[in-house]
């Protein structure tokens, strides 16, 4: 018995030290594994950040002594209608483009997941992809170039030759139609993501739940509603979070097409930053508003992750 005893004391003892080895071990492999990483991250994001709000306490103008002001930007910030006029353009265009974009992709995710032969369903994918493999001030020249309001656009070239419209249309010198084009042109460089992302979802999903439903004698759209959308609960926040932080941030597309005109019917805070730092050089004032848009950016995702996404895990 006293054998039998030490025997298993010493197991325990052997299992324990096991542990703390490993506990030990791992806890450094993770240490020096996602060091590199956390350093890029604090290079890339906390240090401008921080010189970000450090500057937008001071009022600075090149060839003026900065001056100390405190909160005075951020003051002069959400007491401006200028300023609430742009983030309520910034929130119609991001949200805008996050609703087409991830409509249209989970439409032509659901079209190639019923194709039946593998090879085709691959084509279509990576045909579509070239959207997103063309970078995005690229997309926005080549849609500007489209929508031109001469007959040297391509749009008013095809309108006008087959007789559709008599004289060329301005399409971008419309302040609604505008942003509504501006908005169609950032989903469409954003729908093969989310079609990526869904065609994955749709794939994972197994045939024998949608068997049930036939043997349930369900309709196709009562099969989509009980068994596909529930499925894509994960894909749909992913989609719907990284989407709207590049559109909420959007520059790239809005700047090329219509340097936010007409008059000031397209422009986003983005635009408004770079106008009063890099043209205005009202740096201060600048940076206020970078941390505005930095603050809400984070804000949103940290709730997306916190509740959204979480609540799915559980």
């Amino acid at each position: 018995m006293a054998t039998e005893t030490h025997e298993r004391d010493f197991g325990r003892d052997e299992e324990s030290l096991r542990g703390r080895l490993s506990g030990f071990v791992n806890d450094h492999v993770l240490a020096i594994t996602l060091g590199p990483a956390l350093l890029v991250i604090v290079v890339i994001f906390v240090y401008p950040v921080s010189f970000l709000l450090y500057q937008s306490v001071f009022l600075t103008f090149p060839g003026i002594d900065t001056r100390f002001i405190g909160i005075g930007n951020y003051v002069t910030m959400f007491e401006s209608a200028e300023f609430w006029s742009y983030f309520r353009h910034t929130l119609v265009y991001s949200t805008g483009s996050l609703l087409i974009s991830m409509t249209s992709g989970l439409v032509i995710a659901l079209g190639i997941n019923h194709v039946q032969r593998r090879w085709l369903r691959n084509v279509y994918s990576t045909v579509l992809m070239f959207a997103w493999a063309i970078p995005i001030a690229v997309v926005a020249l080549i849609w500007r170039w489209i929508l031109q309001g001469n007959e040297f656009g391509l749009l008013n070239l095809l309108l006008v030759t087959t007789g559709l419209v008599a004289d060329p249309v301005a399409w971008l010198a419309n302040g609604d139609r505008a942003m509504l084009l501006v908005m169609l042109v950032d989903a469409w460089a954003r729908m093969p993501f989310a079609m990526v992302v869904f065609l994955a979802g749709l794939q994972s999903i197994p045939r024998h739940l949608y068997d049930a439903t036939r043997v349930d004698g369900a309709t196709t759209l009562q099969a989509f509603r009980a068994v596909t959308i529930p499925r894509l609960r994960p894909y749909f926040a992913i989609v719907g979070l990284i989407t709207w932080m590049f559109a909420f941030r959007a520059f790239a597309i809005i700047f090329p097409m219509t340097r936010g005109g007409p008059g000031q019917r397209t422009t986003v805070l983005s635009i408004h930053i770079y106008r009063t730092g890099m043209v205005n050089f009202n740096f201060g004032y600048a940076a206020a508003v970078a941390v505005f848009l930095v603050g809400v950016t984070v804000l949103v995702a940290v709730f997306y992750v916190t509740q959204i996404i979480g609540g799915i895990d559980e």
